[in-house]
């Protein structure tokens, strides 16, 4: 969900009051000097044409220059908005370091920090669209999706509140993948094992009752059929 522009302002605002804050401090870390030089660098990063290109500067440049702020920002306890802390758990996603990523807008989360206003949506929903994504596109090549599929379903399931869409698509792809077969397949009529067959129906039934168009009617229609057939032998 997006931040409404109230919330936005109120962003703002905090930040406008931190920069304040800041202004007594001679010193090129303050963070009105570091948000002068973020700006700068993000200008630079959106000039390279390709995904490739950007996911190597981040990797190479960008997190190499910020994380150090990010980890002194961390330790020193202090809290307020801060879009570098913001920008790195972005970029960390981008180039694939879920492990840090996600400690790191656990953190995020619990501050009420803001994504940049280029996101329009907010750390919860970035972060479940942002590993949903990830988790498809693994499974799809047959790879593990733990332990961050299951980390992320659990704070989307019980702690997070999205849009009933997005809670759907996860509980969707978590009944799914109990129907995943060896050939890296979603196939019903693949299970042999009635239990796993009536929890991923319960996962799917679920997303429907989020969302009634998330698309999960012939799946549920061919677990059924699956379990009859088991039933009798």
């Amino acid at each position: 969900m997006a931040l409404s522009p109230a919330q936005r302002h109120n962003q703002r605002i905090a930040m406008q009051r931190q920069l304040a804050r800041n202004e007594s401090v001679n010193s090129t870390d303050s963070l009105h000097v570091q948000l002068q030089e973020l700006e700068t660098d993000i200008t630079y990063l959106r000039t390279l044409q390709t995904i490739a290109d950007r996911v190597v500067h981040k990797r190479t440049s960008l997190l190499p220059r910020w994380r150090p702020t990010v980890e002194a920002y961390l330790a020193s306890g202090q809290v307020y908005a801060n879009p570098v802390f913001a920008w790195c758990i972005i970029w960390l996603f981008d180039v694939g370091e879920l492990e840090t990523a996600l400690e790191w807008a656990d953190v995020a989360i619990d501050q009420h920090q803001a994504t940049p206003d280029r996101l329009r949506s907010n750390f919860p929903t970035f972060v479940a669209d942002t590993v949903l994504a990830w988790a498809q596109e693994s499974a799809g090549r047959g790879e593990s999706v733990e332990p961050y599929f299951s980390q992320t379903f659990e704070r989307v399931a019980s702690r997070w509140r999205l849009h009933e869409e997005v809670t759907a698509k996860w509980f969707k792809f978590a009944g799914l993948q109990l129907l995943r077969s060896e050939e890296n397949q979603i196939n019903a009529a693949s299970v042999d094992d009635v239990e796993r067959l009536e929890k991923a129906d319960r996962l799917l039934a679920t997303a429907e009752k989020y969302y009634a168009k998330v698309g999960v009617t012939t799946a549920r229609r061919n677990i059924a059929a699956r379990i009859r057939k088991l039933a009798q032998g």
